[in-house]
């Protein structure tokens, strides 16, 4: 709902910017890395256009099965308990908004250079680990705080996390790419755009699902948890996420 409001804001302020100075306005729907977008677009004279958009990956995701899952013991209780798989969901989680300026080196250039942010979360892919048996439900890992992980509904929710240059409770990612095609031009209803660039990031962390002692459902931080031992993992990998490539696609229509 946040989110909603913030977008509409913006939209009531780039229409309102666009009324008064006779600007062009555009809307636009595009798709790429950063998962598929919603903008309205608008140009501040022939050098700057200012794109504000709303971004989800509608829970895209690919299911593991098999020997390649992962491996839990039937009872946790007991130490020769039976093994058996549980399937893993792997989505991509990209839900956010993006406040975006082409600068354009001339007048009639569709080469532009792109500064903004990207703004939400912070979540960028989601786990679902499944069909955990109904004896987990008794069972849990303390992650300290009064934070319990543990099987929900037989299931435990993760996320990976980066919040930018903000922080948990609202990530800032920086974006920086280049790119060709203008969401606004006077002589042209329908126009095309490409982008090229990266978001920063920042090193991500690992979040759960879980449960505190009065039954309250929160995600919560466990990459530095002994319980959970996912620093190392983190260490050795998460260098290489710090920057999320962006390469995109949109199709814009004037609307005046």
């Amino acid at each position: 709902m946040k989110k909603l409001i913030v977008f509409l804001l913006f939209s009531s302020a780039v229409l309102n910017a666009a009324a008064q100075n006779t600007y062009h306005l555009s809307i636009g729907a595009g798709t790429g890395l950063d998962a598929t977008s919603f903008e309205v677009a608008t140009n501040l004279g022939n050098h700057v256009q200012v794109r504000l958009g709303y971004g989800t990956a509608f829970g895209l995701g690919y299911t593991i099965k098999g020997p390649d899952s992962v491996f839990v013991p039937v009872d946790p209780t007991k130490e020769d308990s039976e093994l058996i798989t549980l399937p893993f969901k792997l989505s991509f989680a990209r839900n956010d908004l993006r406040l975006l300026f082409n600068l354009y080196p001339s007048g009639n250039s569709v080469f532009h250079f792109t500064l903004g942010a990207y703004l939400g979360r912070g979540s960028f892919f989601k786990g679902v680990l499944k069909d955990f048996p109904a004896v987990y439900d008794s069972a849990g890992w303390d992650v300290g705080g009064g934070h319990v992980v543990k099987p929900i509904n037989h299931n435990i929710k993760m996320e990976l996390r980066a919040f930018g240059i903000g922080g948990p409770g609202f990530a800032v990612l920086p974006y920086a790419g280049i790119g060709f095609g203008r969401p606004v031009r006077d002589n042209k209803r329908v126009t095309f755009s490409f982008d090229l660039g990266a978001a920063y990031q920042g090193t991500p962390s690992l979040w759960a699902r879980s449960v505190t002692a009065g039954g309250k459902r929160s995600y919560v931080d466990i990459t530095n948890n002994d319980e959970i031992e996912i620093q190392d993992v983190i260490d050795d990998y998460g260098k290489y996420l710090n920057f999320w490539p962006v390469i995109n696609f949109h199709l814009y229509v004037k609307l005046f």
